[in-house]
């Protein structure tokens, strides 16, 4: 039983993997097209300053590979009967299904499906936060981290391209308090997770949000503040963790032993 609960999360992973690049790379007429993908669409429609720079799209790069990658290791016959890469590889699929259904839906409809994917791969981290080393940590939780922390962007920024389609303002301040919300949401969640492949996403889109707004000072204040929200936190938990405290403190004692 076990053996084909495996082998089906396999199957599904992969399969769910190959319908999300064919949905989001083979329906775009200019998929490789950066300067194209930030003017299509929703961002086209409904401009509002919390839209990123096109450069910012490249991150789908290094994401589909992680994507292909993690879809490859957990097919891997070592893998099959593996309890906790089920865990991770059912809420993957689901996530990489979702993601391509994005392909074939309208803004408001979207905003639902895009926030489902983030929670069904933010599920899938969290699941894999064990897998801190080797293989497990690379093609496993980095690049589930990595499509997390931008769908946890994506999902904010819909919020906004939704607001403004439904004639709510949504001007620079309203950019800049949702830039700060999305970093201390993906705080949490790298922290929960123990992943700064979140970070790393979040960071990125920001700094494409910052850039497509260069005259917008509230929007460099924002981004100056989330750094430093992202930098503070990250020194607390560095410097409370008991494990690491402890691995300092061992440290110590083993090179005072030896003098």
């Amino acid at each position: 039983m076990i053996a084909v609960t495996g082998r089906l999360r396999q199957l599904a992973v992969i399969g769910a993997a190959v319908l999300m690049l064919a949905c989001n790379l083979g329906f775009d007429p200019a998929p490789t097209d950066l300067e194209a993908a930030g003017q299509r669409g929703m961002y086209a429609a409904y401009p509002v300053a919390f839209a990123p720079h096109p450069f910012t799209f490249a991150i789908w790069l290094p994401i589909f590979v992680g994507a292909i990658a993690f879809a490859f290791y957990q097919a891997w016959p070592t893998w099959r009967d593996d309890p906790q890469l089920d865990r991770i590889g059912r809420r993957a699929a689901a996530g990489y299904l979702l993601v391509g259904g994005t392909a074939f839906t309208p803004l408001g409809p979207s905003n639902l499906v895009v926030a489902a994917a983030f929670v069904c791969l933010a599920g899938a981290l969290l699941a894999a936060r064990p897998l801190s080393a080797g293989a497990g940590r690379w093609l496993v939780r980095a690049p589930l981290g990595l499509f997390a922390g931008w769908l946890l962007v994506a999902t904010t920024l819909n919020a906004c391209q939704l607001a403004q389609s439904l004639e709510v303002p949504t001007g620079p301040l309203a950019a800049a308090a949702l830039m700060i919300g999305a970093s201390l949401a993906a705080m949490v969640l790298a922290r929960r997770s123990n992943e700064q492949a979140v970070l790393v996403a979040v960071i990125w889109a920001l700094a494409g949000i910052t850039a497509a707004n260069p005259d917008a000072g509230i929007i460099w204040v924002a981004w100056g503040t989330s750094l430093l929200v992202i930098t503070t936190l990250l020194r607390v938990e560095r410097d409370h963790n008991p494990g690491r405290q402890a691995e300092r403190e061992y440290g110590i004692w083993a090179k005072a032993r030896k003098m």
